[in-house]
């Protein structure tokens, strides 16, 4: 008869779990990461690379060259994209196949001419289809 008057009275000063208690002083993001992931959002890309495309550097070297003339301290962000309907598995294997072109594509735009630190290279799931962008700031 003790244990059922007790057990109330245990469970009374018991809290639930929550954040607090699970990370009572949470790490934010710095603002140099929140500017970074945001520098490139809403814009439309520069030059679209289908999967399979071997023959980019022509194009990219043209489109690189006008984005230049306009603005000479062009930085430009080479982005691999997974759609995203696809489940994690085939999303994270289309990303891992598209990796050495967009690692390509970042080459031949340090090829033309621009400095390697204004040239990221990046991957996310985004859009319907699979493949690479190249969106200038």
């Amino acid at each position: 008869m003790r244990i059922l008057i007790l057990l109330p009275l245990a469970l009374a000063s018991c809290a639930l779990p929550s954040r607090n208690s699970l990370a009572p002083s949470p790490v934010g993001a710095d603002t140099a990461s929140i500017a970074a992931t945001e520098a490139f959002a809403g814009r439309i890309p520069l030059v679209t690379i289908l999967p399979g495309t071997t023959d980019f550097a022509g194009p990219v070297a043209g489109a690189v060259r006008q984005a230049l003339a306009i603005k000479p301290t062009a930085a430009f962000d080479v982005e691999a994209q997974s759609p995203v309907t696809a489940p994690p598995d085939d999303g994270a294997a289309t990303l891992e196949s598209l990796s050495g072109t967009a690692a390509a594509v970042q080459k031949s735009i340090v090829a033309d001419g621009v400095d390697p630190s204004r040239v990221t290279l990046s991957a996310k799931t985004a859009g319907t289809d699979a493949s690479i962008l190249v969106y200038v700031k």
